[in-house]
């Protein structure tokens, strides 16, 4: 059923199931295999929030936390400079064709 503002979703639904909300901010993984403890305070899981020292709900990250986003964070890493790569040599490519079109 659609309103005046788009599709109405049933009750607990946010969104639809391909709706991709992103790793978790604390431990780096898919939110649906994100490794965080809930909050005793406000019940969040993977809220970076939780973790502040200051004004936090005094939830302390684990070894294991830190290691997986540092292994999540090399990825995307790695995943970035291939891509960069990939780009520039593309750019090479289509500048030697440009060449050899117009002399």
């Amino acid at each position: 059923m659609s309103g005046i503002f788009g599709w109405s979703y049933p009750p607990g639904c946010s969104g639809t199931p391909w709706d991709n909300e992103g790793p978790c901010d604390v431990c780096g993984k898919d939110v649906d295999k994100c490794i965080c403890a809930e909050c005793k305070v406000c019940g969040c899981q993977g809220d970076p929030q939780c973790y502040d020292q200051e004004h936090g709900h005094g939830l302390v990250r684990t070894a294991t936390q830190v290691e997986s986003l540092r292994s999540e964070m090399d990825k995307w890493e790695a995943i970035a400079q291939a891509e960069a790569e990939y780009w520039e040599a593309r750019a090479r490519e289509d500048a030697m064709a440009a060449e050899e079109v117009w002399p």
